[in-house]
């Protein structure tokens, strides 16, 4: 027997005494007619509860093999947002127990559709403790853009909980569905990130009203390959899982969170990362405050496979950094300055370092202000260019920008700078306000002498850089200096009081002049200035006197050919590109108020017509090979060097060229006259290895 039950009129109900009563009613009225019948339908044209509204209802209830049976359609069921309305609504429940204590539906499907989220056909199963006010639902199959997503819901009076677990589902997919449900301004941050990938969710939320009072959340990624749109941040086929614990007390989340990443690789400006090779593991524990929108990491462990390991704390108040600490225990220096330090020198003097050794680091910031604190075990430091080194490194070096001083003190065993060797050196001084000074002088051994300096300050900040010091330069054999540089041995020393020596804007300049006793003369070097030092185009620029210099000891030095008197030269606007020369004017003279005598052998002769551009050998082939030197008046050359090329001059003008050497004195006496005004800068370096390689002319 069938028994139909049609409603045309609108039936609404509260949620209060009305529906539980309602509810018994129905259940004793179905039961009472179940006695007599097979099936009953029952037809409702609108049905109204609480935020949610039915039309076209159709419910038939029938005992088949399985027991208690509901069949329910609707045209359409309007939901609260975000789901709003689902149309074509069919819901089978089979397996159906109608208990005193408890009823249940062991068996359900689910079929409609919506218009976002397509076609749906899910299965369910629902527990209901009315007397408790304890419900059970479990969702299986849901289909969301291609994802599949279990549910399930526990309500008991008023807390609950809610689980959410997906298979592995794309990236994309994701992103889709979180379009549908987020507002336009977040929407607009999460379209700034694109990746490709596949990502599986486990999620367990708590709570008890409208308060969320606990979270799980297991995260796997898989094959994540993508980044923002501006290309700061990427990841090529990585691999991470990530989990998160989270737990309301009064308002404030403590939680506890852990993330791997153990495969593929990833890019944060300037920071390249390989996770295949150097997995990293990251766990923290810490506190949310809504109210007062405060973050806190009160502890970070972090692990840098190979690298690094260490701990860190947290402070983002309103989501700006409050204070961060971080400890970065004792490892070795060369794969945490390869990962983690070199990509903020691309393009420097540090760019270009091998390292050894072991470094501890501990860095504060708070606000605005930071202190650093690194203590070297043994560091050995090689440019790879051989521009400066260190050897036996340890101490600690300490830089801040609070108040409060922090000191450093240092010390290596030896060093060098360019090819120049220094000697052992210990570094004592203290820091405040981003500035550093000496706490005692400072002395600095270089060659056989020494860089003394009595006052050394510097400031370093995000605006500048920039130091200046006070010294003495105490005297250095040049014959050892010119061993190291590779130069033709030369005999003096140099030495100089240095007033100031200062840096600022990428530029070194000295104050004040450089004194050299060479070839028993004076080189007075004044304006020397140096752009850039450990840069990639090193520019030096200075002004140079030369006063008094012995000849005879010059040109015996580089094998020139015996030239005996004193020279005095000026060397002005001096520039050399990456230490080699590009721009000068040279004028070199004999001096006229020595009474020395002044003679020029037949090889110096020969040499310096050829630096002329005459020809050689020329003396060999006349009567003028018979005297082995000669006497002249005066001796000068000029070079005016622009664009490699070198404007040529001396003493005086003749028709069709220039004296070099002019005869006068006692004969015999010789003119050296040079006839090429222009020349190429190499080929006149040339010719001066040249002259300087020969060994002289053959004299009969």
């Amino acid at each position: 027997m069938t028994v139909v039950i049609d409603i045309y009129q609108q039936v609404c109900f509260r949620p209060s005494k009305v529906v539980r009563n309602l509810i018994v009613f129905t259940v004793s009225f179905l039961w009472l007619t179940l006695a007599h019948a097979s099936t009953i339908q029952l037809s409702i044209a609108k049905w109204q509860f609480d935020d949610l509204d039915a039309s076209g209802l159709k419910f038939e209830i029938a005992v088949d093999s399985e027991g208690l049976a509901l069949i329910a359609k609707a045209e359409t069921i309007t939901l609260p947002e975000p789901l709003n309305k689902i149309n074509n609504v069919v819901l089978y429940c089979h397996n159906i127990e109608l208990l005193a204590a408890q009823s249940s539906c062991k068996k359900g499907e689910l079929n409609f559709h919506h218009k976002t989220l397509g076609q749906q056909r899910l299965r369910f199963k629902i527990i209901a403790k009315s007397e408790q006010q304890y419900y059970q639902i479990q969702i299986k199959d849901l289909n969301i853009d291609s994802t599949k997503l279990d549910v399930d819901i526990e309500l008991k009076k008023d807390r609950w909980y809610l689980a959410l677990v997906t298979n592995e589902t794309s990236y994309d997919s994701l992103h889709r569905i979180a379009s549908h449900f987020l507002s336009q301004q977040k929407l607009s941050l999460l379209t700034q990130w694109q990746f490709t990938g596949n990502i599986a969710i486990n999620s367990y939320i708590y709570g008890v009203g409208s308060r969320l009072n606990k979270l799980q959340l297991d995260l796997a990624l898989n094959d994540m390959t993508g980044g923002d749109s501006e290309g700061n941040f990427v990841t090529e086929a990585a691999t991470s899982l990530i989990n998160i614990d989270a737990l309301n007390k009064s308002g404030i989340w403590q939680w506890q969170a852990a993330m791997q990443l153990t495969v593929g690789q990833g890019y944060g400006d300037p920071i390249f990362l390989d996770f295949s090779e150097n997995p990293i593991d990251i766990n923290g524990i810490g506190t949310w405050k809504p109210e007062t929108n405060r973050f806190e990491v009160s502890k970070l462990d972090f692990k840098h496979k190979n690298v690094l390991q260490g701990q860190a704390q947290i402070v983002m108040q309103s989501n700006v950094l409050a204070s961060l600490d971080v400890n970065i225990e004792q490892t070795a220096i060369a794969p945490f300055y390869e990962n983690w330090l070199q990509p903020f020198f691309v393009g420097t003097a540090a760019d270009t370092v091998s390292l050894e050794g072991e470094v501890e680091v501990n860095f504060q910031k708070k606000i605005d202000n930071y202190f650093i604190d690194l203590s070297f075990d043994n560091v050995k430091i090689d440019d790879e260019n051989k521009r400066f080194g260190l050897n036996g490194f340890n101490g600690k070096v300490a830089w801040t920008s609070f108040a409060s001083p922090v000191q450093s003190d240092i010390k290596w065993q030896s060093a060098y700078l360019y090819a120049i060797p220094i000697g052992e050196t210990r570094f004592k001084a203290k820091v405040a306000d981003s500035k550093l000074s000496l706490l005692a002088p400072l002395t600095v051994p270089v060659l056989d002498g020494e860089l003394q300096v009595e006052s050394l300050n510097l400031e370093n900040n995000d605006k500048k850089t920039e130091w200046a010091f006070e010294g003495l330069l105490t005297p250095i054999s040049m014959e050892s200096l010119s061993s190291v540089l590779e130069w033709p041995l030369l005999h003096g020393k140099l030495s100089g009081v240095i007033p100031q020596l200062s840096y600022k804007n990428q530029q070194i300049n000295v104050d004040g002049a450089l004194m050299v006793k060479l070839f028993e003369g004076t080189s007075i070097i004044r304006d020397l200035r140096l752009t850039k030092p450990f840069g990639s185009l090193p520019q030096l620029y200075a002004n140079i006197d030369l006063l008094n210099m012995d000849l005879e000891t010059l040109t015996e030095t580089f094998e020139f050919g015996k030239i005996t008197g004193k020279l005095d030269g000026k060397i002005n606007n001096l520039r050399l590109s990456n230490w080699h020369p590009v721009q000068f004017d040279a004028h070199f003279l004999s001096s006229e108020k020595n009474k020395t005598k002044k003679r020029i052998s037949q090889q110096a002769v020969n040499n310096l017509s050829q630096v002329g551009g005459g020809a050689g050998g020329v003396l060999s082939r006349s009567f003028l090979r018979f005297f082995e030197d000669f006497s002249y008046q005066r001796l000068g050359l000029s070079c005016k060097l622009r664009n490699e090329v070198c404007q040529m001059s001396g003493v005086g003008e003749i028709k069709g060229g220039y004296y070099i050497v002019r005869g006068g004195g006692l004969p015999p006496r010789i003119n050296v006259i040079g006839h090429t005004r222009r020349v190429n800068w190499p080929e006149l370096i040339a010719r001066l290895k040249a002259v300087s390689n020969s060994s002289g002319p053959v004299v009969r």
